[in-house]
């Protein structure tokens, strides 16, 4: 089986960054179980990239969702399966917040 390869948008990136900084003053401790969530997440991606659904409130039918759980709630993955084996996660977000930014 083909993996994919995975690559992160400077979006997604942000986000990320965003949600460890909002991680580590909430609970210092956990911060790298959750990048450690997030890797295996990504790992998951590159086997099986059409396993989240398409992305809800979003024009673009081929964006796609992953649910990381993570705790009492999880993370958000916006996605695109595109051509030449290639998943670009487009944007992060805490399952909690209302849209991605």
């Amino acid at each position: 089986m083909k993996r994919y390869r995975v690559r992160f948008a400077r979006s997604a990136h942000e986000d990320l960054d965003r949600l460890t900084e909002h991680l580590v003053e909430r609970s210092p401790d956990r911060a790298g179980d959750a990048e450690r969530v997030i890797r295996d997440a990504v790992e998951v991606l590159k086997r099986l990239p059409l396993l989240g659904p398409q992305a809800r409130d979003q024009d673009d039918r081929a964006l796609r969702e992953l649910l990381v759980p993570f705790g009492t709630s999880g993370y958000l993955l916006l996605y695109r399966v595109g051509p030449g084996f290639l998943v670009s996660v487009l944007a992060a977000r805490h399952q909690v917040e209302e849209r991605f930014h």
